[in-house]
């Protein structure tokens, strides 16, 4: 959920921030990548606590959507700068609308882009446990603060056992990228 709530929010931002070019913004979209993930917890547990919200599910999606939304960002604005600007102006000349220019026009040209920031956000969240760790509620759990708390009773099977399926979906993610790769127009 996280990943794709910050994929949507992320392009819109990438976007934006190609177009209009305020250098503020854009060092701003990086603090969240450069800043230890220690502090980005915290931060957001002070956060959490000031507007008095309830920890649980609803606030690790919201701290794992504003950690991954800057790498979607980064990702598809990065993709924005090897593309000709005058593709979206060709559309509108030939009557496009804008919403059918974006669709039609630019979602497709950074399509790539948008498709690493969602692989990168999924990874990131999945394997995230320190910000976790934070906004967690009673009752709430993830997979990494899971393994964290049957780590305190020993190294079990199950522990191993979730550590192929997850190395096993990895590699089959991969080929199947590869695979699909020679297919997409990049």
């Amino acid at each position: 959920v996280a990943s794709t709530v910050s994929v949507v929010l992320g392009t819109f931002a990438g976007v934006a921030l190609h177009k209009y070019k305020v250098p503020f913004l854009s060092t701003l979209v990086m603090i969240p990548v450069a800043a230890p993930e220690l502090l980005v917890g915290v931060s957001l547990l002070l956060f959490f606590l000031l507007i008095n919200f309830t920890l649980g599910m609803v606030s690790i999606i919201l701290a794992h959507t504003a950690f991954c939304l800057s790498f979607v960002t980064i990702a598809v604005k990065t993709r924005m700068h090897g593309m000709d600007d005058s593709l979206i102006d060709a559309a509108r000349d030939l009557g496009a609308s804008p919403t059918k220019a974006f669709t039609a026009v630019l979602i497709p040209t950074i399509l790539p882009g948008i498709i690493a920031g969602w692989l990168m956000a999924f990874t990131l969240s999945l394997d995230d446990f320190v910000i976790t760790f934070f906004v967690a509620g009673p009752g709430s759990s993830t997979l990494p603060l899971h393994i964290y708390s049957m780590l305190k009773f020993g190294v079990s099977p199950v522990i191993n056992a979730l550590s192929v399926i997850l190395i096993a979906g990895t590699v089959a993610l991969a080929i199947s990228t590869r695979k699909i790769q020679k297919y997409i127009v990049i």
